[in-house]
């Protein structure tokens, strides 16, 4: 409640920063889970090189529980409803996280942050409940994904208001908001995780109802396409639910989606289905825009089996991986021409001159947000619009549901 101490470690710091944010924490545990769940063998066999290694768990899922356990923690007992995020007031210098000396706080329940945590907890609940050391917290995963539904259902248009809030309370916080306006694709993901996790027909007939209209690539800000990624994952694992909810015109929608994007493979400058339009690039291009349309493109060659949808997909990595204006590779550590100087603080402040590899970067962004901080701009045409220098917030900032959708992507890459 209001005014509680609470204890709230681990998680993922969201992305150059030190916070960590539930929406966009349930959104990449999403998409990545989904993965997961169709690519089990190939996940499982990746080697992370963390701790646990040397335990019999999927280094993957040990990885992902560190932040599903942080997210536990940021539900409220006494209600079930989800506090928004946990960040200090301002963003941090430049500086390791052991030198971080801000107070923290949790902020605000909204009902975007309690339907996504619904999701992401019943979908956990799934995927780890075939491991004996995991039976705890599937329990409390499904009775924790309940309650915050519940509070969701009592409390539909609670929003997040950063500048309402700050209005009303001291300190005033200025870190990122995630704020969202419309629930239903939330309802919607959250009832369809819900049901398979439950099978309680009350779910499934709330999912019917905020079925959306047309397939869209999924993102934090509109999430029913994992809603409409996990219905596929129940016809192409055929399961019982496969067939439950009316598939038939959302299907349509994603295969005119991706055959409307093929058809920039022919006037592509580079030969991909990403990147014809200007619009492509914008804050954090390489996710939703590039790589999430390769996820689509893949589900739709997983129902089809026509290889011009796996093409597509490969082109997308292609433009990532640096056949693109820039020449970059996108992805740290990786790659001859690649990115050193990414907006992170961690890799800042380490004294290494190399970055933490992995790390996806934002890409080109014809909005350049960040102009009157860093050295101006090589060119404004917009997928030239990018910078490889740490100032570089709007083109050059790491996220980790940007490195999501490439995760997600490659699961499906042999």
């Amino acid at each position: 409640p209001a005014g509680t101490i609470i204890s709230s470690p681990k998680g993922w710091y969201d992305a150059g920063d030190y916070n960590k944010y539930i929406v966009n924490s349930g959104f990449t545990l999403g998409l990545i889970l989904q993965s997961y769940q169709l690519h089990q063998d190939r996940f499982n066999s990746l080697n992370l090189q963390i701790p646990e290694s040397d335990n019999k768990i999927p280094d993957i899922l040990d990885e992902m529980m560190y932040n599903l356990e942080w997210m536990l923690t940021m539900q409220d007992p006494t209600d079930g409803g989800v506090y928004h995020k946990l960040t200090t007031p301002n963003f941090e210098g430049f500086v390791m996280p052991e030198d971080c000396k801000q107070q923290r706080y949790v902020v605000q329940k909204t009902t975007t942050a309690a339907l996504d945590f619904a999701a992401t907890m019943a979908l956990a609940a799934r995927i780890y409940q075939k491991f004996p050391e995991f039976q705890s917290f599937c329990q409390q995963a499904r009775e924790s994904a309940e309650k915050a539904y519940a509070w969701a259902v009592k409390h539909p248009t609670v929003y997040y208001d950063q500048d309402g809030n700050n209005k009303k309370f001291s300190p005033t916080i200025q870190t990122g908001g995630y704020g969202d306006n419309h629930t239903e694709d939330e309802f919607f993901w959250a009832a369809t995780e819900l049901y398979l996790t439950t099978s309680e027909t009350s779910y499934l007939e709330q999912a019917k109802q905020f079925v959306p209209d047309e397939f869209s690539i999924p993102s934090w800000g509109n999430v029913a396409g994992l809603g409409i990624f996990q219905w596929v994952n129940q016809e192409l694992l055929g399961t019982p639910d496969a067939g439950k909810l009316p598939m038939k015109e959302i299907k349509e929608s994603l295969k005119k989606k991706c055959d409307e994007d093929i058809q920039e493979l022919a006037t592509s400058s580079f030969h991909s289905i990403f990147g014809n339009s200007a619009q492509d690039f914008h804050w954090g291009s390489n996710s939703e825009s590039c790589l999430g349309r390769g996820i689509a493109q893949m589900y739709e060659y997983a129902l089809t089996k026509d290889s011009k949808y796996r093409q597509a997909a490969l082109s997308t990595l292609d433009y990532f991986f640096g056949r693109n204006a820039t020449g970059y590779c996108y992805l740290t550590g990786f790659g001859t021409q690649r990115v050193m100087n990414i907006h992170h603080r961690i890799s800042a402040a380490d004294n290494i001159k190399e970055p933490v590899p992995g790390l996806v970067a934002g890409g080109a962004n014809k909005g350049q947000e960040d102009a009157e901080f860093v050295p101006a701009y090589a060119s404004n045409i917009p997928d030239e619009s990018y910078q490889d220098n740490v100032g570089s917030y709007a083109s050059n900032e790491i996220a980790i549901n940007w490195n999501a959708y490439l995760v997600s992507l490659l699961g499906w890459i042999n």
